[in-house]
């Protein structure tokens, strides 16, 4: 199992992608590519990838990091741009249900794990504040334009029945609220 990121993914202004949708190209996204590259080799092996959203723990992620370093300069990119998440722990039992449905399911297949919860920069903050933790903090301004683009939304239906998977944590908005 080789963990990578839904990150590799064409779609970008508020584009559906799942796990057959087209991926950047290598040569011209190197950040990317490597990822591209790596995905290639494990799957020629027999192995298989998980392409994560972004990850978060309660003092681990973006969330942390914009409201904790980006209160003077701001957060780069729309408040309505999308972001996909996934909490650590569901991360990892993604992992494991990989390797519990075995090669006979899983041999050299990509797939797309997400909460299915899309949410955006200004949804993240403000969930993040509804927790005890972030009590205090303000939202920090958005410095995207109206012409940036958007992001794109993860449907992993297809993955997580293969994998006979759901994340425990279903939203970032219902961590926050619930994490103490």
């Amino acid at each position: 199992v080789f963990t990578s990121s839904g990150g590799v993914y064409e779609g970008l202004d508020g584009e559906t992608v799942d796990e057959s949708s087209p991926t950047l190209d290598p040569k011209e996204n190197p950040r990317q590519g490597r990822l591209i590259y790596a995905e290639h080799e494990t799957t020629a092996v027999g192995g298989c990838v998980l392409r994560l959203a972004g990850l978060y723990t309660l003092e681990r992620g973006a969330h942390n990091y914009w409201l904790e370093r980006c209160q003077e300069s701001g957060i780069q990119g729309r408040e309505d741009g999308i972001v996909n998440l996934l909490h650590y722990d569901d991360a990892a039992l993604a992992c494991l249900h990989a390797l519990k449905v075995g090669p006979d399911v899983n041999s050299k297949q990509i797939y797309l794990i997400s909460d299915g919860n899309p949410t955006t920069r200004g949804g993240i903050c403000r969930s993040a504040v509804k927790n005890e933790r972030y009590v205090g903090f303000e939202v920090p301004s958005f410095l995207g334009k109206e012409g940036d683009l958007r992001g794109k939304v993860y449907d992993g239906s297809k993955s997580n029945e293969a994998l006979q998977w759901k994340p425990m944590y279903p939203s970032f908005d219902e961590f926050m609220s619930k994490m103490q």
